[in-house]
């Protein structure tokens, strides 16, 4: 918003410098078709940690325990599938029981798919894709609503991915655009 109010008043002052200039002169002000200008400014600073905090929000509303219909669990509704993947040997209620293993799992999960997809950060980050403001954030959330391959899927083919509840990788990427990551965390 700062960066609009700034251009357009930009924008006026150097019109109000030409017209100056123009009625000066007495020369005939032309005609200019001005299309609205948006720049989307650099990404608020956050940290890993609140990109954590706002994809467990979107999910569980940071609840530990809850269990979805669909077996997807915890605050950031994991599959059995995806913690059995990541090396995590617990139950169900080990898992809900424990924020720390949660947490931990989160972590893991960030870094996995950061190793996984850092040449499609590379390429994508910093660009509109698909109709849509790529940053490495998005990219890492919409890994975890889709997992590294099928965000690759999505970047490489244009293939998107809707889950039961009718969300869909885009809507779900374009919550997490503003989030600015060290990458050197992960």
């Amino acid at each position: 918003m700062n960066i609009r109010l700034t251009l357009s008043f930009l924008v006026t002052v150097v019109l109000v410098v030409i017209f100056d200039g123009f009625r000066n002169n007495k020369e005939e002000i032309p005609i200019v078709q001005i299309e609205e200008i948006v720049v989307s400014g650099p990404p608020k600073e956050h940290q890993l940690q609140d990109l954590i905090e706002a994809i467990g929000k979107l999910e569980s509303n940071n609840r530990y325990d809850v269990v979805n219909p669909f077996g997807f669990m915890g605050k950031y509704q994991f599959s059995p599938r995806t913690l059995r993947y990541l090396g995590y040997d617990v139950t169900k209620e080990e898992f809900l029981n424990s924020p720390q293993l949660q947490d931990s799992a989160m972590v893991h999960y960030l870094r996995h798919n950061y190793s996984n997809l850092q040449q499609h950060i590379t390429v994508y980050g910093y660009t509109t894709h698909n109709g849509i403001y790529m940053t490495p954030s998005s990219i890492l959330a919409g890994a975890h609503f889709a997992g590294a391959v099928g965000m690759k899927r999505f970047l490489d083919n244009k293939v998107g991915t809707t889950d039961a509840n009718g969300m869909t990788i885009t809507k779900y990427m374009e919550r997490f655009t503003d989030y600015e990551l060290d990458l050197e965390d992960l």
